[in-house]
């Protein structure tokens, strides 16, 4: 009953109001309301305050100005039977290296982490390297990073899934940045293992989602996971399974 009770106010909370949502090893959810901040989880109901200040910087060239990044901080606090606080840091660089940087810090007695995801290109000349991590440190860890380069026309990479590092190649690629092909490579991660890995682009309107799954095969078994990023107008969901994890994050 307790469950149910609290899925039907993570739904009408979801349908009035913007959200956070994120769940590891528990649900924990975030309401903002202007001003207002409710935390909802299995354990506890807290409300709270929190604070929000948006930014857009410019960049002056001569009598040109050009938007060279936007920043929002979102930093709020609640109480009920326990307490939490938490921040929000995020930064859409532009330019000629375009860069997306998100960290998110919660503490509490019950249990405390912090994620961050960075979205990072550079080019020089012909050349690009492109490079992707989302991680969580805390009660519960885990980590997935994509590194794409494209020098003297080889492309070339690199996976990292937790404790585990895959070097490789992609034979096959959509697109001049490396956003979506087939890798495979090698590596370790308890022993010695091989790395598969199809990353591709799905677009409904104004909504775009990056599928990332990958399979790890090893001389006595075979693991499959999933990393995946949507991104749309007031839009950001984050998903990784490893096989024995799952971290998924949403937040409108």
């Amino acid at each position: 009953m307790k469950r149910v009770s609290l899925i039907l106010i993570l739904f009408v909370a979801s349908i009035c109001a913007a959200i956070q949502l994120n769940l590891s090893n528990e649900i924990q959810h975030f309401v903002d309301i202007g001003n207002l901040l409710i935390s909802l989880s299995e354990n506890d109901s807290q409300i709270g305050f929190v604070y929000k200040d948006n930014r857009t910087n410019f960049t002056k060239i001569g009598f040109l100005r050009f938007k060279s990044s936007d920043t929002s901080l979102i930093v709020g606090g609640a109480v009920g039977q326990s307490w939490t606080a938490l921040m929000r840091v995020e930064a859409n660089i532009y330019g000629l290296t375009p860069g997306q940087y998100s960290f998110d810090f919660v503490v509490s007695p019950a249990r405390s982490y912090v994620n961050w995801k960075i979205n990072q290109k550079f080019f020089f000349a012909n050349n690009v390297l492109n490079f992707s991590t989302y991680e969580r440190i805390g009660d519960l860890s885990a980590g997935f990073s994509r590194i794409y380069m494209r020098f003297q026309n080889r492309e070339i990479g690199a996976y990292r899934l937790n404790e585990g590092l895959f070097a490789g190649f992609f034979p096959y690629m959509i697109g001049q940045t490396g956003e979506e092909g087939f890798f495979m490579g090698a590596g370790w991660m308890n022993g010695f293992s091989g790395f598969f890995s199809f990353r591709s682009r799905w677009a409904i309107q104004d909504v775009s989602t990056f599928i990332d799954p990958f399979v790890i095969i090893k001389s006595d078994s075979v693991s499959f996971g999933v990393r995946a990023e949507i991104a749309g107008p007031n839009l950001r969901g984050d998903l990784l399974f490893t096989g024995r994890q799952v971290l998924f994050s949403v937040s409108f």
